[in-house]
């Protein structure tokens, strides 16, 4: 036995990156619409709702909750917009 297949006995041939049964499953980028694997993808939450805090007089940014939305960026679009 090689190096290699000590590993993968040793260590599982996934090592933790796919679930078991295949593919991870493609999501839409949030900026071009590329499909991109899910694991390569970036994630990025984009907040939506109240405008601007700073003009609500006696509002504590603490105690509001912002909505927000988990979406996915290509590794492309997460390049050029520096978030990688």
């Amino acid at each position: 036995m090689n190096f290699n297949e000590v590993l993968v006995e040793i260590m599982g041939k996934k090592w933790g990156h796919y679930k078991p049964g295949g593919r991870s499953q493609p999501v839409p980028c949030v900026y071009c619409g590329r499909m991109t694997p899910r694991i390569k993808a970036v994630p990025v939450r984009r907040h939506y709702g109240i405008g601007d805090l700073r003009n609500i007089p006696g509002l504590d940014r603490r105690r509001v909750f912002l909505p927000h939305m988990k979406e996915y960026a290509c590794i492309s679009c997460a390049k050029h917009r520096k978030l990688i």
